[in-house]
């Protein structure tokens, strides 16, 4: 058996079906999201609801995450958001990694682990740190999601993403450490809802 991100032992292929989460993982989890025992079970329910073989592919994230945005244009955004909750790189979201991305994109359960995980987002080259183009990117993929009426009243993309760069690259290095990401997104807290708006 191979192993998963959390060091949990990952099913076999023959043992693909639907299964309940052993202690260890429901510990793992208990730890790492704000979650309680029963929450834990009804996410792991409806996660293999949606994806009984265990594994949530890209397709069918962004098809579920066209549900919880009808309006907008979310493929690019979803692309990367993808990227940032596959934790292995292994081309899946199983289920401990779906829930540990929800929990940090849904509460303040640990604003520090947040700030790291918008911060994968925006790195999509995964180098340790975020550069104009990988920084529009985002914010371009971000616009897209928005309504149309929204959108309009922002400035362009790229007036944005500069200025918003600019306020964020504070050693003037043309790009973004981790440290800067998070003390600007601490001492500005209206930032994360700029850089991430209901990831």
């Amino acid at each position: 058996m191979g192993q998963s991100v959390c060091g949990c032992s990952k099913p076999s292929k023959e043992h693909l079906a639907p299964r309940k989460l052993s202690e260890k993982e429901v510990r793992f989890l208990l730890e790492r999201t704000s979650y309680d025992r029963a929450e834990i079970d009804e996410w792991h329910s409806q996660f293999l609801k949606d994806s009984p073989d265990g594994k949530l592919n890209k397709k069918m994230f962004l098809k579920q995450y066209k549900k919880f945005n009808p309006n907008g244009k979310p493929e690019k955004l979803c692309e990367h958001v993808f990227r940032a909750f596959d934790a292995d790189h292994n081309g899946f979201i199983d289920f401990n990694e779906f829930l540990i991305s929800i929990s940090l994109t849904s509460t303040d359960f640990n604003y520090k682990k947040k700030l790291e995980w918008v911060f994968s987002l925006y790195d999509i080259d995964a180098n340790g740190s975020i550069d104009k183009n990988e920084f529009k990117t985002i914010i371009e993929a971000i616009y897209k999601v928005l309504d149309v009426k929204q959108r309009h009243s922002f400035k362009s993309v790229e007036q944005s993403a500069n200025d918003l760069f600019q306020q964020i690259d504070t050693d003037k290095s043309k790009t973004i450490s981790l440290d800067e990401f998070i003390k600007a997104c601490t001492r500005e807290k209206y930032l994360l809802e700029l850089l991430a708006p209901s990831v």
